[in-house]
């Protein structure tokens, strides 16, 4: 809708922003590199924490571009696991090609995945296996990816597992050891500082073709009202943006910022 008034080739701050957008903050590019690192030297499973809003998934689709041209694929994606141990892994089998039948036994599951994984690996192919919102996994299913683990370490195909989730899947994954011992790298988001969040806001609004549309006090404040959390970050900027639209204003200040962020918590509550 403010696209034209405000010369931008597309909208900034939308939650499903091409891979482009990405914004390199210190700890997600550190985490961007511990999944590539985890991919590339076939390492089995990391952990990637943070909370809700942090960009999480949003990395996960950065990753895929990069990996997308290195024969690291398919990329497979269970986003809510709602599901048991069986149906779980029953889920990332049949999206990765194996012929799963419904009554088909967690061996059998397991046995239709090996067989699938030596045929990928035949084609020099290493897929990914993300789950989000890990942090819901109950044991029995962390103990069925423990099972799934095992076929990586008997050689049956390169693939790599991310369960990505808050940061209690830490604990819930400590307290399993087994499965503990296996994961190879552990990463946590932080939310952005004040000096990221206006290089973040200045980085999306040049990817959308524009110069810098907020004053100085205006990051400032939204820093202050965003916690530095990418998400809210989004969300008031993008409102923000409406409300000089429709204000027919040249620049967006701290009164755009506050006007947004009030619609925003208000919608919440």
């Amino acid at each position: 809708m403010y696209e034209a008034y405000w010369n931008l080739s597309q909208r900034p701050f939308d939650d499903g922003a091409a891979p482009g957008f990405y914004y390199p903050s210190p700890t997600h590019q550190a985490s961007l590199l511990k999944l590539r690192y985890l991919i590339e030297q076939n390492k089995g499973i990391g952990l990637l924490v943070g909370d809700h809003g942090l960009g999480k998934s949003f990395l996960m689709h950065v990753l895929q571009r990069e990996c997308q041209s290195e024969n690291y694929e398919p990329f497979v994606r269970l986003v809510v696991p709602a599901l048991n141990a069986r149906e779980t892994l029953a889920y990332l089998a049949n999206r990765l090609g194996a012929n799963i039948k419904g009554s088909d036994s967690s061996d059998e599951v397991l046995l239709a995945l090996e067989a699938k994984l030596k045929e990928l690996a035949a084609q020099k192919q290493h897929p990914v296996f993300i789950i989000d919102d890990a942090h819901l996994l109950d044991v029995e299913q962390l103990n069925l990816i423990r099972l799934f683990l095992n076929l990586h370490e008997d050689g049956a195909g390169r693939f790599s597992v991310i369960l990505a989730g808050r940061v209690d899947l830490l604990a819930k994954v400590k307290r399993l050891k087994s499965l503990d011992q296996r994961v190879s790298v552990r990463m946590a988001l932080q939310p952005l500082s004040e000096s990221q969040v206006e290089n973040y806001i200045s980085h999306r609004m040049e990817t959308a073709g524009a110069t810098q549309l907020f004053d100085a006090r205006a990051s400032q404040s939204i820093w202050e009202l965003s916690q530095g959390i990418p998400r809210r970050i989004n969300q008031i900027c993008d409102l923000s943006l409406l409300v000089g639209y429709v204000d027919q204003l040249r620049t967006i200040t701290p009164l755009e910022i506050e006007t947004a962020a009030d619609e925003i918590l208000c919608v919440k509550e």
